[in-house]
């Protein structure tokens, strides 16, 4: 057997060698890389992972829009009027919520919220008077007794109403709080960083993935955590260090390990009600924008803003405005 044969099987099974091992290689990427197991997120590590997961992945892809669908045999009809409860006429975040819903032109009836949960009259004359129902504290809503949260209930179901609710912490509050009726655990009184918005969620309209940089405002965060599947993150944000962020428990899917989901979505899959839940006030620019879309989600873009804009600008920054502020060639040029 000459040199030359040899050198030329041995090539031969070196290439075979090498061509199983990329073979190999790629599988073990692609299983890793579509894999539902995904490692846990540490404080240390970029939050945009977290944010920007594909909903290829999300436990929701399989879901029809909107969840959960109208039987084929029932026609609903409902305002479109927001209810919302208050605490009092003169609440800060009650006035946000109203001039929210004034700027975008949204028709609303503003109540005060009994503490037993009494409603105003929810439908007329077969129809519904009502396409959401705001809640500025969402104790009252949880805490309200069997009968009234039961009428409710079956308002949401068999009209296709959301609920959001807001949950602002304070002093007296106990640091980890199980929400009544429901599969959901707060955590409240928190300190929290660099928010971001979750690109998987199928409740951004105007709102747009990405991160916030920096502290956010206030150490009077509350956090959201659940193991059911209804339940996913709209808005995550990592805990100040030194803060017990997961504190052991199990997130559940559409959460992040070492992450704090302060927005979460109920997609109705416990009870059949869909719900946004806030884990502070509007004080946050963030939840201005998340609150916009989730009317427009959960009222299934009955009430909407369309995502054109338009600018104005004033002829007096033109020929009267002071100098340095005017308006000039190169201005209008974009030079």
């Amino acid at each position: 057997m000459t040199v030359a044969v040899r050198f030329r099987r041995h090539l031969r099974r070196l290439l075979l060698l090498l061509a199983s091992c990329c073979l190999i290689s790629l599988l073990l990427s692609a299983y890793f890389l579509f894999s539902n197991s995904s490692p846990s997120m540490h404080l240390g590590q970029s939050a945009e992972p977290a944010c920007s997961q594909p909903l290829s992945m999300s436990p929701y892809r399989q879901l029809p829009y909107p969840y959960p669908p109208n039987p084929p045999y029932t026609h609903v009809h409902t305002d479109a009027v927001v209810l919302v409860l208050v605490e009092s006429q003169y609440s800060q975040l009650g006035q946000d919520i109203v001039a929210i819903l004034e700027s975008a032109h949204f028709q609303f009836r503003m109540e005060i919220a009994s503490g037993k949960g009494d409603l105003p009259p929810l439908t007329e004359k077969g129809h519904g008077r009502y396409s959401l129902i705001i809640y500025e504290n969402l104790l009252k809503y949880a805490h309200a007794d069997t009968w009234n949260r039961q009428l409710l209930h079956q308002y949401c179901t068999e009209y296709r109403v959301g609920i959001i609710g807001f949950y602002r912490s304070t002093e007296n509050s106990p640091s980890v709080l199980k929400l009544r009726g429901l599969p959901l655990n707060l955590r409240t009184n928190q300190a929290l960083w660099d928010c971001c918005v979750v690109s998987s969620s199928p409740l951004l309209h105007l709102t747009k993935p990405g991160t916030d940089r920096g502290a956010l405002p206030g150490e009077d965060w509350t956090s959201f955590l659940s193991n059911h599947s209804s339940y996913q993150a709209v808005l995550l944000a990592r805990a100040k260090e030194g803060a017990a962020a997961g504190s052991g428990d199990n997130a559940g899917p559409g959460f992040s390990l070492g992450l704090q989901a302060t927005v979460v979505q109920d997609m109705g899959l416990y009870d059949g009600v869909r719900r946004v839940l806030f884990g502070q006030g509007l004080g946050y620019w963030l939840h201005r924008l998340i609150l916009v879309d989730a009317i427009s989600y959960l009222t299934d873009r009955k009430l909407t803003l369309g995502l054109d804009r338009h600018i104005l600008v004033d002829i007096d920054d033109i020929f009267v405005g002071k100098e340095g502020t005017r308006m000039n060639t190169k201005d209008v040029k974009g030079d």
